[in-house]
């Protein structure tokens, strides 16, 4: 049996339940005004006061959404952008780390290959956040086992298995926020990283011998916000370099034989 680590995510964000057969206010004032006779004056002046409610309402909508486009500011995106550069780096060493103790590992031929393309696919990442004003925070990560990671493939996959739980829902929290943000566009690329990173995570299963490889129906709530995973990512163990678990990053070639898609 496998230990699943993932937050509940009904623990950070319940969803209210109404009591059994409790009607909304506005669904009884739908009902009590049904059961008032009405001429068809009225009628159809209710028809256009509803239609005309109808339109403010849309228009005031589309108003607050525009508003909320409005007041995302350079500094706010700046903030995501660096903690996905950070993040990028982070894995971009991480993955690099695993090709040059691949004869450690045991990993060769397809699986090699694969952990190959996966590291090329965390470069473009990072010089997409490059690309949009991100600078990472630091250029020296650490890991939870330390050196005992890139020595022992069982540690190894387990540091991988956490690493792309906490990083897709690291993305899932990008998109809510940059939705709520009015940035639909940029919410739109965190699905397209999110896509990415799902797939990272299934790998590792097959590499670890996991049955069934594919084992989500839905992605676990890690965090609230984006904001919030340096203090998740910290927390895991990735970003307190000391002497003995300090890895520094270094820039790798972002093509690789087969991997497609390279632009959002």
């Amino acid at each position: 049996m496998e230990k699943n680590s993932s937050l509940d995510p009904q623990a950070i964000c319940p969803s209210p339940e109404s009591a059994p057969g409790e009607e909304s206010g506005a669904t009884q004032a739908l009902t009590d005004t049904l059961a008032v006779p009405r001429s068809r004056r009225g009628l159809l002046r209710g028809a256009i006061a509803g239609t005309a409610a109808a339109a403010l309402a849309s228009s005031t909508a589309l108003s607050a959404l525009a508003a909320r486009a409005e007041g995302t500011t350079s500094s706010d995106l700046t903030e995501f952008f660096n903690i996905l550069a950070t993040g990028e780096a982070l894995f971009v060493t991480f993955y690099n780390q695993a090709v040059i103790h691949h004869e450690q590992l045991g990993f060769h031929g397809a699986a090699l290959n694969a952990l190959e393309a996966i590291r090329a696919e965390e470069e473009i990442h990072r010089e997409f956040a490059l690309a949009h004003g991100g600078t990472p925070a630091t250029t020296h990560f650490s890991f939870p086992h330390g050196a005992q990671t890139f020595q022992n493939r069982r540690l190894f996959l387990q540091t991988q298995q956490l690493a792309e739980e906490l990083t897709n829902g690291a993305l899932l929290a990008w998109i809510n926020d940059m939705a709520s943000m009015g940035q639909v566009r940029f919410a739109q690329i965190g699905g397209q990283l999110m896509q990415v990173e799902g797939g990272h995570r299934v790998v590792g299963r097959v590499l670890l011998g996991a049955e069934p490889w594919d084992n989500w129906a839905f992605g676990p709530v890690t965090v609230r916000h984006f904001a919030d995973v340096p203090a998740a990512v910290t927390k895991a163990g990735f970003l307190s370099p000391r002497p003995g678990n300090d890895f520094e990053f270094h820039p790798v070639s972002p093509a690789f034989p087969g991997v497609i898609n390279t632009h959002p």
